[in-house]
């Protein structure tokens, strides 16, 4: 553990309490508790209905936009397609592995489960080979959810998830999304170089 460095107890119990889910309830249980949660969390927000796309971007920049709110600023890349630099998870990662060297057993398990098809990643539009880590089913579902809360000129939107890349540098496509977006995954692939996360947004029209 690095010396002189104060460490979030609160990072290193959220990934404790994950890897305790996991031996007590196993893999599918834990993911599912945890998506659970993390789509709840959408229900508190109010709705916000943007004029314009150009005005989406303008609240990403001024941090109003509620995904914004949840994730940090996404960088637009062109046709709708947005790239994250910054997991929100990453400071929890890093915490955890200063004091225990590596991530917990199990979490391997637990990220193969999410990437399964099911009922949640076919309405959320997520996993499919995009999660990378357990982490990755409370962010995606989120992300998605608080989407369901937007609207740009009246119309809803989705989002797709199309990769993320893990903290190892190895990346992950769901190329079940990259097909129905018709996003290139040379696109994705080219995002995720220096960003850790990649996603479509789908104004329904």
């Amino acid at each position: 553990m690095t010396e002189g460095k104060i460490l979030d107890i609160a990072h290193i119990s959220f990934l404790d309490m994950i890897k305790i889910m996991i031996t007590l309830s196993g893999a599918a249980s834990a993911k599912g508790t945890l998506i659970r949660n993390a789509i709840q969390t959408a229900d508190r927000i109010s709705e916000v209905d943007y004029q314009t796309f150009e005005d989406y971007l303008a609240a990403i920049e001024n941090a109003m936009n509620p995904i914004t709110m949840i994730e940090g600023k996404a960088t637009h890349e062109g046709n709708y397609v947005f790239g994250l630099k910054n997991c929100p998870f990453g400071p929890s990662i890093k915490n955890y592995m200063q004091v225990f060297e590596k991530l917990p057993d199990g979490f391997a398990d637990f990220t193969a489960e999410f990437n399964k098809q099911s009922n949640i990643t076919e309405k959320y539009r997520v996993g499919e080979g995009a999660g990378v880590s357990p982490f990755c089913s409370v962010h995606q579902p989120m992300r998605s959810a608080f989407a369901e809360k937007i609207k740009i000129g009246g119309k809803k939107i989705r989002i797709f998830q199309l990769g993320c890349k893990a903290g190892s540098g190895k990346k992950g496509f769901a190329e079940r999304w990259i097909k129905e977006t018709g996003v290139s995954l040379d696109v994705v692939d080219k995002i995720l170089d220096n960003s850790m996360c990649c996603y479509y947004l789908q104004i329904i029209s």
